[in-house]
């Protein structure tokens, strides 16, 4: 079974429009409405795919394409509002990104794991909770230095990535993405 995890490639450089950054909720609105509209749909699928992926042991492919751009369009999406990014995110073009998350391709996952994947994914979601504190945190500080010096630090941008590269590994976890269960330790 391929137990890959999510990899996130962060080729963003440290540099940010002031104007971008200062305005940056406001300009998240838009993206805000489409994850919204966005994670319903993704909720259905969800249900779908785990009665899929009980019956037949393996992800639908289509099912697991959708889940797995809506996963990269959240992190990208997330990863810009969070002055990860200097990239505004575009919903059509996520592989594109410089932001680039690599989403593992469909492959059997067992069957009992896939039973009980919400009851085990607890502590996970504990932790990703935790570490979305840090993550915004570490983004108030990237704004504030984004403003007044029009770019982020090294260490902030390291300390976000790794929130949330943790924070979609659960995500792809709970999504039936990959059988592998979210690592705190880089790939």
């Amino acid at each position: 079974m391929d137990g890959r995890r999510i990899r996130i490639s962060d080729n963003e450089p440290l540099r940010r429009r002031r104007v971008a950054v200062l305005f940056r909720a406001v300009l998240f609105v838009p993206h805000y409405v489409v994850i919204a509209i966005w994670s319903v749909i993704a909720a259905g699928a969800l249900a779908l795919a785990w009665v899929v992926l009980l019956v037949r042991g393996r992800p639908n492919d289509r099912l697991h394409r959708f889940l797995a751009a809506y996963v990269r369009y959240v992190g990208q999406a997330t990863a810009w509002f969070y002055v990860l990014s200097g990239r505004y995110p575009d919903p059509s073009h996520t592989r594109e990104h410089p932001f680039a998350i690599d989403v593992p391709e469909p492959s059997p996952q067992p069957r009992a794991i896939t039973l009980f994947r919400a009851l085990l994914a607890i502590p996970a979601l504990v932790l990703a909770s935790a570490l979305r504190v840090v993550l915004t945190l570490s983004a108030v500080a990237a704004w504030f230095a984004g403003v007044a010096l029009g770019r982020t630090t090294a260490g902030l941008q390291e300390l976000g990535t790794f929130c949330l590269r943790y924070e979609l590994e659960t995500v792809a976890y709970i999504l039936l993405l990959t059988s592998r269960y979210p690592r705190l330790a880089p790939e």
